[in-house]
């Protein structure tokens, strides 16, 4: 059976990260994935913007689940400036062993995963001991109004942005997983909705 894929919202979503990356993202991009040293995992890598930015990384491997993204993804791993690959399985179930990576990159992916306890958990279990986790997430709004407008919106939201959540806690399932050293600062990815903010730039050893 073929698999399914989101494939209108795969062609959408690299323009929103096209546009996005003009408007101020592409600056936190380089803050996220320029600390990630030795051999990289990113889970989730949706249509590669990221892979320009790998400068300090020996290696990449790419675990993307949607046919839809991966294939624009494959033609774009000329971009990165370091050896690329892409496996298969998804943030919560990939294919490699126990603390096979030093960096585990996480960007705005942990909003979409079906299961985030297990996806960070399986973040801590392929790093190795005193590997990071590295990470940028849009979260729930601590603001009380602010987050009952994200929970209204929450519904129609998944079903139009490929299954994100508005109203996730990062932080509190990688606590869960066992992750230390959890560091996050707020940060402005330049024009985006207000439905997803704020967005917090982190990382937590393991």
């Amino acid at each position: 059976m073929a698999e399914r894929g989101h494939w209108i919202f795969a062609a959408f979503y690299r323009r929103i990260c096209d546009v996005g990356d003009r408007a101020g993202f592409a600056k936190v991009r380089v803050r996220l994935v320029g600390d990630a040293t030795g051999d990289v995992l990113e889970i989730g890598a949706g249509v590669g913007g990221n892979l320009p930015h790998y400068t300090n990384a020996d290696r990449v491997c790419l675990v993307e689940p949607d046919p839809a993204m991966r294939k624009t993804l494959a033609a774009r791993l000329g971009r990165a400036p370091v050896p690329v690959e892409i496996g298969t399985g998804s943030a919560e179930e990939t294919p490699y062993p126990d603390g096979r990576f030093d960096t585990v990159v996480s960007s705005l992916v942990l909003c979409t995963v079906d299961d985030i306890d297990r996806s960070a958990a399986e973040a801590r279990r392929v790093l190795k001991p005193g590997g990071t986790f590295l990470f940028v997430e849009h979260v729930g709004s601590p603001d009380p109004k602010a987050r009952r407008r994200q929970e209204r919106a929450e519904p129609v939201w998944r079903r139009l942005f490929g299954g994100c959540r508005l109203t996730r806690d990062p932080v509190a399932a990688l606590e869960k997983a066992g992750f230390t050293d959890i560091r996050t600062e707020t940060v402005d990815l330049g024009r985006q909705p207000g439905l997803t903010k704020p967005v917090i730039l982190g990382s937590a050893r393991a």
